[in-house]
Formats: structure tokens, sequence, C-alpha cells
């Protein structure tokens, strides 16, 4: 595991060189790494569920087949009228993955604030839905050790428990803000979305703000020893996005 964590973090390092490239399913891009873990992993970030299933991306998890999906927070929001047309989304995904995971993010929170399932209640219907709810802990899935982040309003938060992970192979985060609170020097790659890749943006996804407290837009980043790279994420809630292109990230 150790050479494998090496070896992501020396390929990450060559930032856009062969490594990378990208397609188009369904209207969205799909973003590959190519970093050797001889699996499959969809990043899925910010679907933002409202009233209906989000059948592009049933879709497109149907023609990846990937070995598992990494679902990055905000599935639904509190536009949804329920968690309902995510949970439908995310039991299809489920049909074409060998496993999931999953982890929450801030309208997940926020959700639950404003009279949506509570947290224990969104944990149980995502775990009832097949994926492995990692709020601050690991897992080995298809033979890979995910971490997952809980969210954090202050990303200094993120500091103990991503201390407490241990050996991971990835580390999922709905906010990239955690990357400088990982463990230094440790070759971890962090995915994460949240920013929606700044969602109104100049022409060819040129991100104009953040709402990264550190200035995260989208896209690959290095920072003390570590990796991340940021989706631009499937969904929104307001206002509509522009020039900003949905995004799924396939790692192989």
């Amino acid at each position: 595991m150790a050479s494998r964590r090496e070896f992501i973090a020396a390929l990450a390092a060559l930032l856009l060189g062969a490594g990378m490239g990208f397609s188009y399913l369904g209207g969205v891009e799909v973003t590959r790494l190519r970093l050797g873990l001889g699996r499959r992993v969809l990043v899925l970030a910010d679907l933002h569920v409202h009233a209906r299933p989000r059948l592009d991306v049933v879709e497109l998890t149907r023609v990846l087949r990937p070995d598992l999906v990494l679902v990055l927070g905000d599935t639904w929001d509190e536009m949804s009228p329920g968690p309902w047309a995510a949970l439908e989304t995310l039991r299809d995904i489920r049909r074409f993955v060998g496993d999931a995971a999953a982890v929450l993010g801030n309208h997940e929170y926020a959700a639950a604030r404003r009279g949506g399932p509570s947290v224990a209640e969104a944990v149980g219907l995502l775990e009832d839905a097949g994926y492995a709810v990692l709020r601050d802990s690991a897992a080995e899935l298809r033979g890979l050790r995910i971490g997952g982040l809980d969210w954090r309003d202050d990303p200094r938060g993120y500091a103990e428990p991503a201390s407490r992970l241990g050996g991971v192979d990835l580390v999922a985060s709905h906010s990239p803000d955690a990357l400088p609170h990982l463990p230094r020097g440790r070759g971890l790659l962090l995915l994460a979305g949240h920013t929606h890749g700044g969602q109104v943006c100049l022409p060819m996804n040129r991100s104009v703000a953040t709402n990264s407290v550190y200035g995260y837009k989208w896209g690959l980043y290095r920072c003390c020893g570590n990796t991340a790279y940021v989706s631009r994420g499937l969904g929104e809630m307001l206002p509509p996005r522009l020039f900003c292109r949905r995004q799924a990230v396939l790692i192989e």
C-alpha cells in the first residue's frame, strides 16, 4: 500500500501530463486520472438531486461500469422535496458498481436543519441504498483502503480526524479545504467537490470565484506533500451553471 501511495503522489506531481485525459458522456465531462490503482473508481460530487432522479448520472455509471463509486456529498439539498429522488438515483447507480461509499456535504446538514432527514437518518438512508458512509472513518472496499472525512464549517477541524485515518489509499471529503490539514508528506490523494468549479464561469470552465476558504476551484492541487483533485461536480441549486460543464472523475 505504501508503494501505491508513493506512485500516486509521483504521478500527480506531473499535473497535466500523460496520466490525465477526458471524454464526454451524455453532456458530462469524464476526467480520467490514470494512477495505476488497478481499480476503476468513479467519483460523483454534488449531485443536488431535487424532484427527479438523475438518469443521466445513472446512465453514465452504466456505461463506465466502475469497480467502486465514491459519492462526495450534497446528494440532496434544501430545494429537494425529500431525499427520495436522490436515493432512487443512488440505488440505480449501485446496480452497476462493485462497491460504493459516500461522505456527507454541507447541504445534507443544511437540509436536516430545515426539516429534512436528520444526519442520523441520512446516514441510515444512504446505508440502506448500499453505500458505506464514511464519517471520519475508513473502510476497505475492492482492495482499496478508503478514508472519509465528514463536513466541517471550519476547515481547521479536519486535522484531527484526518490524522486518525491511518494508512489509506484515497481520502474522500466533500470540501477540498481539508487538503492543507492532511498529515504532511504522506503522498495522500484527496478527492473533493463542493466548489462547483465556481458555477458561474468564463468560457472553457474558467472560474472567477470559489466558495473554498483556500481558493481551490477545480482540478489538481498539491500541498504539504499531498495532492487533491477537486471535481466541478454534477449539479447545483441556484443560480444555474454558466460556462461550467458538469464533471465526473474516473480514476484508473
